[in-house]
């Protein structure tokens, strides 16, 4: 792979510069940003961050502003060093531009959950495929066929979890799959106990029980036993909100079920889902704000109680056990008592914040609809 600077701009096709590291002084939105900032350009979307050792790795989604997306993978260690991988320069390693997140294994291979192009897997030199019909390297006569039904149960990948024994679980748009030691799946559906077959997000608590959040509210499965929870429970509040155009999916309707549309708030959609040190559970709703779950009961905040916004895109829990929220309002942190926000008046790059990072020092990295903002620690 051949590496390239910021200054000189991405390879494949992307605009001289679309990647580029501003000054910490640098306006930013309403407000000049402080030193406490520093901004990443993209123009595409930024769906995941992850950090490995020295390397900040972005998954990207294309969007209405700028048609190219891919993964991004930037030295720390350096201000201009970066490697871009997409499907034409990967030759079909990587299956589609939009990667919806990134997770490293405990071998350090890295696996990227892509909408519409299943799992990939890269482990530093040859990539692996895996479809619902079957998985192997992007070359020819070395594709292998699944059996029907043991293939992962979609090509659009929304989220990546790896359990106590390591073993791989997908959040797809036809149930959660998980992955056996032959590179084969099992997939869990509504048949099985799940809520809904359209799942975002993934969770693992410290009792090694499963939690997915889905377009029909929450499931818990603890490897028997499947308890679902919906807005009759507690899930979401009632708010009437919407969002014009569809910032998240790209289009109102998705995966050609009319009868799907994400326009409007829903209490039981949920599209992001953390577990902080206290074991609570944490979901973030389409447009119903973010509800905590302590086991016994339910709670949640919305805009009313100082969230940015209603939609929750992201969670992450930092080092020192504080909760993150990336909205369609901006970043919010929870303190314990009260709600603390960044919007682009404080110096955020963008208010809709798709993904959250923290790297080994502490720092948040958020990922907007344009690039990533740096809130250094301290």
């Amino acid at each position: 792979m051949k590496r390239n600077t910021l200054s000189l701009g991405l390879a494949a096709g992307l605009i001289v510069s679309s990647l580029s590291l501003q000054a910490a002084q640098e306006s930013s939105g309403d407000k000049a940003a402080t030193s406490q900032w520093q901004h990443y350009t993209t123009r595409s979307k930024v769906m995941s961050i992850t950090f490995e050792d020295h390397y900040l790795w972005l998954g990207l989604s294309p969007s209405a502003v700028f048609p190219k997306g891919g993964v991004i993978r930037h030295d720390l260690n350096t201000v201009k060093d970066f490697e871009l991988f997409n499907p034409e320069n990967t030759r079909g390693g990587l299956m589609s531009e939009g990667v919806y997140k990134i997770a490293i294994d405990k071998d350090g291979n890295r696996w990227f959950a892509t909408y519409g192009g299943g799992l990939s897997k890269f482990d530093g030199k040859q990539w692996t495929n895996y479809t619902s019909e079957g998985f192997g390297p992007p070359q020819p006569h070395a594709w292998r066929s699944y059996p029907e039904g043991a293939g992962l149960g979609d090509m659009w990948v929304y989220d990546i979890a790896f359990d106590k024994q390591g073993t791989l679980w997908a959040a797809t748009w036809k149930g959660a799959s998980r992955m056996n030691g032959d590179g084969s799946f099992k997939t869990y559906a509504t048949r099985d106990g799940l809520a809904d077959k359209w799942v975002y997000a993934l969770g693992i608590d410290g009792a090694g029980v499963y939690w997915f959040g889905t377009e029909g509210g929450v499931s818990r499965y603890d490897g028997r036993r499947w308890t679902n929870y919906t807005h009759k429970n507690g899930l979401g509040a009632d708010i009437q909100e919407a969002i014009p155009g569809n910032p998240h999916h790209g289009q109102p309707a998705h995966h050609a079920d009319p009868r799907k549309s994400n326009l409007a708030s829903n209490p039981n959609y949920v599209m992001s889902l953390a577990i902080d040190a206290n074991d609570n559970k944490w979901f973030g709703t389409w447009g119903s704000g973010l509800s905590r779950f302590d086991g016994k009961t339910w709670k949640t905040y919305t805009t009313r109680d100082g969230l940015a916004g209603n939609f929750v895109f992201a969670l992450k829990v930092d080092q020192e056990g504080v909760l993150w929220a990336g909205t369609n309002g901006g970043v919010s942190y929870f303190d314990g008592k009260v709600w603390k926000s960044y919007t682009r008046k404080d110096g955020l790059m963008d208010d809709f914040v798709y993904s959250i990072g923290v790297d080994k020092d502490n720092n948040k990295w958020f990922g907007t609809r344009i690039g990533v903002s740096k809130l250094k620690q301290g």
